[in-house]
């Protein structure tokens, strides 16, 4: 049988942000299932991935990345299975869901959404910085964003040289494929060093 958990435990594990990985492959395991009843059951599931929410289009996320809130009201809470967290507080994020990018300011409608490898965007003190997440699921509820991910990268600890020779390699493995499970694998490390190229660039370019 499924164990019936509210997404108030969920939010309540993030609160605490302690160091407790036993609980996190359970909490996962509720933030799927709080998605597949919100998607619809097994339609959840297209092609081996999650549907998330309706895709925002590039010019949606640039036009969250534009306007101005007037300060920081969203508590971005980002934490991984081995308990490793941080929290910011900011006014606008841009998160790299299943689906496209989703922008998130203060009063969004509560919601839940699956996470691709990508750069997710937070504004802070008016100026946007990148993180590289690595898959999950984020929430939004009462002005706090949360995002379970199975790891997460910050931009500052990239080194670009690095991350440019990972993505060459990459290629070459996926180019060299010659087995389904090859190809997924390869993929997944070409999606890993791009968004890690992407942030340190992000970074590196100081965009406002």
């Amino acid at each position: 049988p499924i164990p019936t958990c509210r997404r108030s435990f969920l939010t309540a594990a993030f609160d605490a942000m302690a160091p407790r990985s036993s609980a996190l492959p359970c909490l996962l395991a509720v933030a799927g299932l709080v998605l597949l009843r919100r998607s619809g059951g097994g339609d959840a599931f297209v092609q081996g991935s999650l549907r998330g929410p309706a895709a925002r289009s590039p010019s949606v996320a640039m036009a969250a990345e534009k306007k101005d809130e007037g300060g920081d009201r969203v508590q971005l809470k980002v934490l991984s299975p081995e308990g490793v967290g941080v929290t910011f507080t900011v006014s606008e994020v841009i998160l790299p869901s299943a689906s496209g990018q989703l922008g998130v300011l203060a009063g969004h409608a509560p919601m839940m959404t699956a996470l691709d490898i990508g750069v997710l965007r937070y504004k802070e003190n008016g100026v946007w910085k990148p993180l590289v997440t690595y898959g999950g699921f984020a929430s939004v509820d009462s002005n706090v964003l949360s995002v379970l991910t199975n790891d997460f990268e910050v931009a500052d600890n990239i080194n670009m040289e690095e991350a440019k020779t990972a993505m060459e390699e990459a290629t070459k493995k996926l180019e060299k494929a010659d087995s389904k499970m090859a190809k997924l694998d390869a993929t997944g490390a070409v999606k890993k060093a791009s968004a890690r190229m992407q942030a340190a660039m992000f970074a590196s370019g100081g965009k406002k």
